[in-house]
């Protein structure tokens, strides 16, 4: 039993001892692709820069882990939920400049008219249940719309000329807190009403962006000595539901790779499902 959990820990496995179905299909993985699988991840650790800086985050999204490393130390792990099918996580590096406390969340155009709308149609006053504003366009100066004045059975997901914002709170889809590293892809990690998804093995559930598992821990090691943002003081801000953004005096460096195998520092080999199913694709 305890070599089981062992096997179930080093593949990224519910560690319950048991030889269930995906425990089986780990053991059954031949010795030979396990060896192209750790040729292929020492080719993507070769994308990386040689030095991640002394200080940065590590997002593994094939492992859905996350973790602050201050060299040589990993300060702290947590779980994440990263993007689905068709809304896949991509890889790469930024820094991240800024933290957003009790944050909007402006519904990107696409979630607004394909899942979004059709809550609305059903119902008006789903709008006004989650918390979200109706504004005319994305422009600066757009302004507030009545939703009871908009015929909503006459739009489409091809057109939803209006943008949704949903206030700070509880059911935000973005939690009280989100941590920016502005990038080409427009993604970011933030938190998420939705916990239960981190019991879950298997985490791809997002539109793309990054879930947090422990987003006020993360935030207070993130602005730990920078100008009295005590973990106290962080929850304080939260409590009050006023949005705040806290710029960083220095950037923190994050890095978003997609490994299926690795080794610890304790010699130890890891091996992931290859969720995305990149692994066929790079060999």
């Amino acid at each position: 039993v305890a070599a089981v959990k062992l096997m179930q820990y080093r593949h990224g496995l519910a560690m319950d001892g048991v030889i269930g179905r995906e425990t089986l299909a780990a053991f059954n993985v031949p010795v030979e692709k396990r060896i192209e699988q750790m040729v292929l991840n020492m080719e993507r650790r070769r994308w990386l820069a040689d030095d991640l800086g002394q200080r940065y985050i590590f997002v593994n999204l094939a492992d859905f882990a996350l973790k602050l490393v201050d060299e040589p130390k990993t300060l702290l792990d947590m779980r994440v939920v990263v993007g689905k099918e068709y809304h896949e996580t991509p890889i790469f590096s930024a820094d991240m400049t800024y933290i957003e406390i009790n944050p909007y969340w402006n519904v990107p155009p696409s979630i607004a008219g394909k899942e979004l709308l059709p809550h609305i149609k059903r119902n008006v006053s789903y709008l006004s249940d989650k918390n979200i504003t109706v504004f005319s366009d994305w422009g600066s100066g757009a302004d507030a719309v009545d939703p009871a004045t908009v015929d909503w059975n006459r739009l489409s997901a091809r057109n939803f000329p209006y943008k949704l914002r949903q206030d700070p709170g509880d059911d935000n889809a973005l939690g009280r807190i989100k941590f920016m590293f502005p990038n080409r892809f427009n993604v970011y990690m933030h938190d998420t009403p939705a916990k239960a998804l981190f019991l879950k093995a298997h985490r791809s559930f997002s539109h793309g962006c990054i879930r947090l598992q422990h987003p006020l821990e993360l935030a207070a090691f993130v602005l730990d000595g920078m100008d009295g943002w005590t973990r106290e003081r962080i929850e304080e801000t939260v409590a009050s539901g006023k949005r705040t953004i806290i710029s960083l005096p220095k950037p923190l460096p994050v890095h978003i790779a997609y490994l299926t195998a690795w080794v610890n520092k304790d010699g130890s080999v890891h091996f992931r499902n290859d969720v995305y199913g990149r692994d066929a694709a790079l060999a």
